[in-house]
């Protein structure tokens, strides 16, 4: 896969959609989406529509304070969405000086990425800008849809939430802040939901 190198000034070419439970939490996403230099920054609603935005590419900014059930319900909500640019956009989740065992849960669950905060400023832009202008691969399951998990063999032997047997389609994700999110080949099974 292509690699190029990381710049985080990419980030003030996409959209910053906040998910909070509450007006607080959402402002202080935003705030971070400000500093992060985000061109634009929302607040995500249910109704919320791609030909909206004037940016091409959007990431999701989750904040930490859902339960399991609400994150997987929430992630699900994304992934069916029906657009290509947002079902393949970036979900990031910002967690609170969480366990090791919390990181691992949401990245099993489809994360993105998962940054555990306090952090400085530009490890999170360098971090979020390396979801832009490379191949991802990502997989798609009657239950999930979202990044290839394989990277956790080497933390746990045998994910809870992976089965080898079960049907999967493997996409290859492109995402620029030109042409927004790509996909640039589809192995194996279509979509089963």
């Amino acid at each position: 896969m292509p690699t190029s190198a990381v710049d985080p000034s990419v980030l003030a070419h996409c959209v910053a959609i906040v998910v909070a439970k509450n007006e607080k939490d959402g402002e202080a996403l935003m705030r971070l989406a400000e500093r992060l230099r985000f061109g634009k920054m929302i607040a995500y609603t249910p109704a919320l529509k791609p030909d909206v935005f004037s940016h091409r590419l959007v990431f999701f900014l989750v904040h930490f304070d859902f339960d399991d059930a609400a994150r997987k319900q929430m992630l699900n909500s994304l992934r069916h969405s029906g657009s290509v640019s947002l079902c393949y956009a970036p979900v990031v989740i910002f967690l609170r000086d969480a366990s090791v065992e919390q990181v691992r849960s949401c990245i099993e669950m489809g994360f993105d990425d998962v940054l555990n905060v306090p952090a400085e400023g530009p490890d999170i832009a360098m971090r979020l800008a390396s979801q832009i202008g490379r191949e991802q691969l990502y997989i798609e399951t009657r239950n999930y849809i979202g990044p290839d998990r394989h990277r956790m063999d080497h933390i746990e032997p045998t994910p809870r939430t992976r089965q080898a047997e079960e049907p999967h389609a493997r996409l290859i994700i492109l995402r620029t802040v030109q042409d927004g999110v790509h996909i640039v080949r589809r192995e194996g099974e279509r979509k089963l939901h």
